[in-house]
């Protein structure tokens, strides 16, 4: 036990140095980065129903990119990498509350009300809500506008906040009919896929992936809904670690591996980090 916690401050010491930290009164008393070596193991918090951030892959593991921006800073880390598969954004902030989880992933807003509650790293990838219909092998749309889909059905995943982005869309003030909901999305999508449903809300992101990745033949009509961007989220007290994880974000970045990851789960890249 001894020898492993030797081992454990030899290596903090090292990440500290190799990503710039100063040794502060405020460091000192932070012991967020610390506690992580000493038990040798990253834990983070995704939710594991929106492809392609984090999903089961065919093995029954969790794949996706959260996973491996997550595995790469576990490496840098030198700890083991748990993710916690937590599908309510409700239930994964409780455990990082209650210290079930060193941080929150899978499409965590960046946003005001969010950064008063909790420590938000860098924003890393950039995203919104848009409207998308099936194209023939022609190209060609039967629905182009928001209009054409009045009193049409349209899927939305049965996430609450994307819920409430619809509600006071154009898309349902000028529909009169309410949208349906989908606990899961790949159901949403076959849905649409054998035309059950005329159209659906579906993350920006995932339409990339969808089109480059899969050759969907999806197209997006009209302006976004939103625009948002991603960021972790840590305890508020958790200083050291989200500045440890800052800097290699900006390190990824830089070395040109989030540009790898990104093209890999998204057919392009789509990271932010040192773009804006």
């Amino acid at each position: 036990m001894k020898i492993k916690s030797f081992f454990g401050i030899f290596l903090l010491f090292t990440i500290l140095s190799c990503t710039g930290h100063q040794t502060d009164k405020a460091g000192i008393n932070d012991p967020s980065l610390a506690r992580i070596i000493v038990k040798n193991e990253l834990v983070v918090g995704v939710d594991p129903s929106i492809p392609p951030l984090s999903f089961y892959s065919s093995t029954g593991a969790i794949a996706g990119y959260e996973s491996d921006v997550a595995q790469v800073i576990a490496d840098k880390l030198g700890v083991k990498l748990r993710l916690v598969p937590i599908t309510s954004i409700a239930d994964r902030i409780l455990e990082l509350e209650n210290r079930g989880i060193d941080y929150i992933a899978s499409g965590f807003i960046n946003n005001e009300t969010n950064a008063e509650r909790f420590l938000l790293s860098t924003p890393y990838l950039r995203d919104s809500l848009v409207v998308v219909v099936l194209q023939s092998m022609d190209g060609t749309t039967t629905f182009n506008q928001f209009s054409d889909l009045r009193n049409k059905r349209i899927g939305i995943p049965s996430d609450q906040d994307m819920f409430e982005v619809v509600m006071k869309s154009p898309l349902y003030i000028n529909n009169g009919r309410r949208p349906y909901r989908y606990s899961r999305q790949e159901n949403m999508l076959l849905a649409l896929d054998y035309d059950q449903l005329d159209a659906v809300v579906m993350n920006l992101l995932t339409y990339y992936s969808k089109i480059t990745i899969e050759k969907k033949p999806y197209k997006v009509i009209e302006d976004p809904l939103n625009i948002t961007s991603y960021s972790y989220a840590f305890r508020k007290e958790d200083g050291e670690l989200a500045k440890t994880i800052n800097a290699f974000l900006t390190d990824m970045a830089r070395d040109g591996t989030l540009r790898a990851i990104s093209t890999k789960w998204f057919g392009a890249d789509v990271s932010m980090v040192g773009k804006y």
